[in-house]
């Protein structure tokens, strides 16, 4: 920053971040006070990214809209059409068979398993369904409960378990749902992400799909705040001054210093600690109790014409593939007689399997991709379109045994910089960021109220 002038800026609040978190906190405060929000990248919305073509869209970023709140209030707000997936169901891909796992007969009989197996599933089906009414009740004993799963690794699901093929059931869930390994994250996350899709089907009307995909709302939040986001603006420093902050950034290759009364910090956990100096140890700590998941997704358009065999379901768990999950975007538009040609499914790799991919050519990937998708359903042979690869190293925030009771810290502000994300809330997920970014902006105008009726004088 000594080569050239530093351009000297000011505005209320600035926001650090234009992924769901930013958006939303930006959205929040900009009838209120000035905002400008700064992203380092070419792009706003963050995991969130859709490729669309014709009818149809994939979501190569976060793959579903879920649960209720302040992002489905946007949602309505803004007029977005939802796609439905009430009705459909989770499938499953083992030995070469395709089963639903909404019908516990027809997973645990016609899927094509070995007694030892069969016994493996049931130990960890009655496993995670013996916590489950634990997971939500502020009874002691749940408490008690969710307390013990915090310090235990996911894997003790599969203690005792001696089937090989149960036991990638399990790794997949846990790569697909969340980016990592069992032997990674501690068991309350696990279940709680794995158990709610798998063990109380009634829930999954809660996940939907925006039409046109998940990015029409940030498209709609991008477009609303207009010249207030500055794209690829990398912050370097984002400091308290006085009773304001300062932050340091590059407009390019400008240098600039932009002087606001508030901060809010939606980066990711690892990077708002490299850039906000002089963290108390407590806050260090908790940034580096985070661990992000990671995935690699590849997206075909398709070409087929009328009713297919995936059509019922929203995703597909594929534990023996180069892929763990394939997840249909289309699912959501089939809901009534007149199927429309074509589709659109996603296949991901999460946790090791990621790992294993990230440093392959495309051309690579889509191969592995595309041979194994067309095992799972030979319909689709000559019917994928070209395969759109991303690579996503730092996806879902997750935690190790013990780590998560560092996590309160961070919903304090570090005086007049605010800390939001979707690792601040119970269970991280694209509705979490929404209300983190929210929440924090309230704060910011809350504060900025006070401050300011603080310096005028009360009337006798």
């Amino acid at each position: 920053m000594t080569t050239h002038d530093v351009r000297e800026e000011a505005t209320e609040v600035v926001v650090v971040g234009a992924g769901m978190s930013g958006l939303m906190a930006a959205t929040t405060l900009a009838p209120e006070t000035g905002v400008v929000v700064l992203e380092s990248t070419d792009r706003t919305g963050g995991r969130v990214e859709t490729v669309r073509r014709g009818d149809y869209w994939i979501n190569v970023g976060t793959q579903f809209t879920e649960g209720t709140g302040t992002l489905i209030d946007a949602l309505d707000r803004h007029g977005i059409e939802m796609g439905s997936l009430a009705g459909k169901s989770i499938a499953l891909y083992l030995n070469g068979g395709v089963v639903d796992t909404s019908n516990p007969v027809e997973l645990m009989f016609r899927t094509r398993m070995t007694m030892m197996d069969r016994l493996g599933m049931a130990v960890i089906g009655a496993r995670i369904l013996a916590v489950m009414p634990f997971l939500e009740s502020e009874s002691r004993i749940a408490h008690r409960v969710r307390a013990k799963l915090d310090t235990r690794l996911a894997s003790y699901l599969l203690k005792g378990v001696r089937s090989k093929l149960a036991a990638a059931v399990v790794r997949s869930w846990s790569a697909q749902w969340m980016g990592c390994e069992v032997e990674e994250t501690a068991a309350t996350q696990f279940v709680t992400s794995v158990g709610l899709a798998l063990a109380d089907p009634e829930k999954i009307p809660n996940f939907s799909l925006p039409v046109g995909g998940n990015q029409t709302l940030t498209d709609v939040l991008t477009e609303d705040l207009g010249d207030r986001i500055r794209l690829n603006s990398v912050v370097h420093s984002v400091r308290q001054d006085g009773g304001g902050v300062v932050v340091d950034y590059h407009d390019g290759d400008r240098p600039v210093r932009l002087r606001a009364k508030r901060a809010i910090v939606t980066a990711p956990a690892d990077i708002a600690e490299r850039i906000i100096p002089n963290l108390p140890q407590q806050h260090r700590n908790a940034f580096n109790d985070i661990t992000y998941g990671r995935y690699v997704i590849v997206g075909f358009f398709t070409d087929e014409v009328g009713p297919q065999r995936w059509d019922d379901y929203f995703a597909v768990s594929t534990p023996q593939l180069s892929f763990q999950a394939m997840f249909n975007h289309a699912a959501a538009m089939r809901n009534g007689d007149d199927r429309k040609p074509g589709g659109a499914l996603a296949c991901l790799a999460g946790g090791a399997h990621a790992d294993a991919l990230f440093d392959l050519p495309d051309e690579e990937i889509v191969s592995r991709f595309a041979k194994d998708l067309l095992a799972v359903f030979p319909e689709l042979e000559g019917k994928l379109g070209e395969g759109i690869v991303r690579r996503h190293r730092r996806v879902v925030p997750f935690w190790a045994p013990g780590r998560r009771n560092s996590l309160p810290t961070l919903r304090d502000p570090l005086g007049s910089i605010y800390l939001a994300g979707d690792y601040q809330l119970d269970l991280p997920s694209l509705a979490d960021a929404a209300t983190s970014g929210e929440r924090a902006a309230k704060d910011v105008l809350a504060n900025l109220s006070s401050a300011g009726m603080q310096g005028v004088p009360q009337r006798p």
